[in-house]
């Protein structure tokens, strides 16, 4: 059966990584073979700009033919990702379904102890747009987007283009997201067959919302993504994306689509559609499972219910927390801050919202203790992203641990793809306190209604 999903999409890392988590293992979200792995070992030592030239042709490399969607079923991208779970044993006493937000949803069904079901998923075609050409990136998979949204009615499709913050993937390759609206009939079997009777069903609804195009009746096109750059900004241009746009080798900066109409709606990586809650919630009622719903409007929301989750663990057994993890969207190691009692606390991007929120998050590390920093390798000098001297004042004066991209190459370093997490989990090895509690999803729902 071949993946419809790339391994570095944000759905199959999540899952992997609470799969590893709930037997405490470690788990590598980025899935490199072994030549990729030396090659980026080689442009780590070279300056960025090689990096960033031979980084984005690996898109093209990894992009898939649309003909991998030929014969496509909901059922077949659903079974990919309950393969990752293949290899535990027993019930659970939760499973959490929604958002996959990288390491605060990951952190989240690990603190209610059971795995995470996704909401959305995401295909990465071949061929872009070299130009930022907003019409020819649409018409790259728009016919593919209506048939399957037509053929798959507990289905919606999302195109979703962002030639900033992606702009060094999207020269190459498409992106085509699906959210479920309906209880698909793989996850119903998974949860009666895994879930404990009388167990929680945990909806991790995500109210990030963004202006988007209808281009079909259960499909749209949304342009930009979430980071210092509003939709409006996007659409409406500025200066600084004009600016921006020839450095970046883009010859059009104007991503309006005319003759499809304009709406808000929920944002295509961090929004939850509606649909799937309300089934989930009836199948619990008939099944006589508990049916728990917790909507976060921001995506900042999931971050510090993990954050603030992490220590409630750690305050039930007693203990303190060692110390705390700042990790940047899928460069975060869940394991590791399960194994040594750390807190997490995981920023969107490399963008100055995260910026704002880290700095907002700050007062509430424990003082004295170590922070493991991991700022992000994105080959793209977006104009909304975090200078690296930004970070350094916002960290002043905080005993803190480069774990990430190093100075000298951020944010284009190619050797903290591979090496990133080794120092870290060094240093986990040598101060293991594994935190062994979990959280009943009530015990969550309070929290989350304490901290909002």
């Amino acid at each position: 059966m071949p993946a419809i999903e790339s391994n570095e999409s944000s759905s199959p890392i999540v899952t992997r990584a609470v799969a590893a988590g709930l037997v405490g293992e470690y788990c590598d979200n980025y899935e490199f073979p072994g030549w990729q792995k030396s090659l980026l070992g080689i442009l780590g030592a070279l300056p960025q700009g090689v990096a960033k030239l031979v980084i984005s042709r690996f898109e093209s490399i990894s992009g898939l033919s649309p003909a991998v969607l030929d014969n496509f079923s909901v059922d077949q991208l659903i079974r990919q990702r309950l393969d990752d779970y293949t290899h535990l044993t027993g019930k659970f006493p939760a499973i959490s379904v929604g958002a996959a937000l990288g390491g605060a949803t990951t952190y989240l069904s690990l603190a209610v102890g059971g795995p995470f079901l996704p909401q959305a998923f995401v295909t990465t075609l071949k061929r872009g747009s070299l130009t930022g050409d907003v019409n020819e990136y649409l018409h790259r998979s728009l016919d593919v987007a209506l048939r399957l949204a037509a053929e798959n009615p507990g289905l919606m499709t999302i195109q979703h283009y962002d030639p900033i913050h992606d702009g060094w993937m999207t020269r190459f390759v498409n992106h085509l997201r699906f959210k479920l609206i309906d209880l698909p009939p793989a996850y119903a079997e998974f949860i009666k067959s895994r879930l404990e009777p009388g167990g929680a069903v945990v909806y991790l609804e995500g109210g990030a919302s963004w202006l988007r195009y209808r281009v079909g009746p259960r499909s749209v096109f949304q342009v930009g993504g979430w980071g210092g750059i509003s939709a409006e900004e996007f659409l409406e241009g500025s200066v600084r994306i004009r600016e921006y746009a020839p450095r970046a080798g883009l010859k059009i900066s104007d991503w309006k689509l005319s003759g499809y109409p304009l709406e808000r709606g929920p944002e295509s990586e961090w929004g939850s559609e509606p649909g799937l809650a309300a089934a989930l919630e009836s199948f619990c009622r008939r099944e006589g499972f508990r049916f728990v719903l917790i909507p976060m409007p921001h995506p900042n929301d999931f971050s510090r219910l993990a954050f603030y989750s992490a220590l409630k663990l750690l305050e039930k057994e007693g203990r303190q927390p060692s110390g705390v993890m700042v990790e940047m969207f899928s460069q975060f190691d869940a394991n590791s801050a399960r194994q040594a009692g750390l807190l997490p606390l995981w920023l969107i991007f490399n963008t100055q919202d995260s910026l704002q929120y880290l700095k907002n998050m700050l007062p509430r590390f424990p003082v004295g203790k170590p922070v493991f920093f991991s700022p992000l390798a994105t080959f793209s000098l977006t104009p909304d992203m975090v200078s690296w001297e930004d970070w350094e004042i916002a960290l002043a004066g905080i005993k803190w641990i480069n774990i990430g991209a190093r100075a000298t190459h951020y944010p284009a370093d190619a050797r903290a793809l591979v090496k990133w997490v080794e120092p870290l989990r060094k240093w986990v090895k040598e101060n293991r306190q594994p935190v062994i509690g979990r959280l009943s999803a009530e015990e969550l729902l309070k929290l989350w209604q304490e901290i909002s």
